[in-house]
């Protein structure tokens, strides 16, 4: 069983492309209601709560600096890149602008946790720093969309809030809660979080996909850029926030920890949120965004695991300083 999730979670921005390619060509898909795909994330996010080291968030008392300055990157830099690139691609396009937006307004990915823990870097940051993410992002997200049309773009503080709390708040906190009344199901679950959780999001792309088909065949000719666009979404935020980290002298596993989770968003949750509040084309960017990320984070993290922490300490000073 374990080599066959370590098959499937290694090789998951592959079989996500492969789903989505090979949904848009089938004939067949499976049809559902649109409340099933946010039903499937929420699972995913209560085993995550199950699973998630709560405990390690008590060393975060003395990372205050750079819970503040992950914090601050995410909300900043993310946001605005989204916004930009969002802008200079697609200005005549309001949907897939609006879903571009969204992909880098939502709270950081489950996966920065795991590339920050394979790549050496401080997952204890990650996490609080992915619980103060719920916070914002039900307020930063209509705002970054303020100037779009509200013809096409229909999506509140109110309608964001009750979506985060059904599908990211409440499942959390029911994963976390067990995790407490029962400590020995942190261990049990981590299995069942890795497998569920790469399944559940390959269904989640086949349902969106399988539903926008008509959509995304109008505007089909606009995926590579979309693709290009996205790319910079992904690895622009993530230089940049690996290099501020590395100026401002923070740690190296601390950097690293920076650069996951600024750069990695929860586009799963993204995809829903377009697919619900904006339209079946405006889940396209999210999902892209997801195969590019995982992707690019997988690299990243091979890359680091590679370098040790006290070797990369210095050459990341020199490269910084030069």
């Amino acid at each position: 069983m374990q080599i066959v999730i370590n098959f499937i979670s290694s090789r998951l921005p592959l079989f996500i492309l492969l789903v989505g390619v090979g949904t848009y060509l089938s004939p067949v898909y499976i049809k559902t209601d649109s409340w099933v795909p946010s039903l499937l994330l929420g699972i995913v996010i209560f085993f995550t709560g199950i699973s998630m080291n709560i405990s390690a968030i008590k060393d975060i008392r003395t990372k205050k600096r750079e819970l503040f300055l992950t914090t601050f990157l995410k909300w900043t830099i993310t946001v605005l890149i989204s916004i930009g690139v969002s802008y200079l691609f697609f200005s005549s396009h309001p949907e897939i602008m609006a879903g571009m937006i969204l992909a880098g307004t939502v709270p950081s990915a489950t996966a920065a946790t795991l590339y920050t823990f394979l790549a050496g870097g401080n997952t204890s940051l990650v996490i609080a720093s992915s619980l103060v993410d719920i916070a914002f992002s039900p307020i930063i997200t209509p705002l970054a969309m303020l100037g779009l049309s509200g013809n096409v773009v229909s999506i509140s503080f109110l309608n964001l809030l009750q979506s985060f709390m059904i599908v990211v708040v409440i499942p959390l906190g029911a994963g976390i809660l067990i995790q407490r009344v029962y400590p020995k199901s942190m261990t049990y679950s981590k299995s069942v979080t890795k497998l569920g959780s790469s399944l559940t999001l390959l269904l989640i792309i086949h349902t969106l996909v399988g539903s926008g088909k008509h959509a995304i065949s109008l505007e089909i000719n606009l995926i590579p850029l979309m693709v290009f666009a996205t790319f910079i979404q992904v690895v622009l935020p993530m230089i940049a926030a690996y290099f501020i980290a590395k100026r401002l002298r923070v740690r190296e596993a601390d950097a690293r920890a920076v650069l996951f989770q600024v750069g990695l968003c929860n586009t799963a949750l993204a995809a829903i949120l377009a697919f619900e509040f904006i339209g079946e084309l405006a889940a396209i960017a999210p999902i892209i965004n997801m195969i590019i990320n995982l992707s690019v984070g997988a690299w990243i993290s091979n890359y680091f695991a590679k370098v040790p922490i006290s070797e990369n300490v210095v050459d990341s000073e020199m490269i910084v300083n030069s």
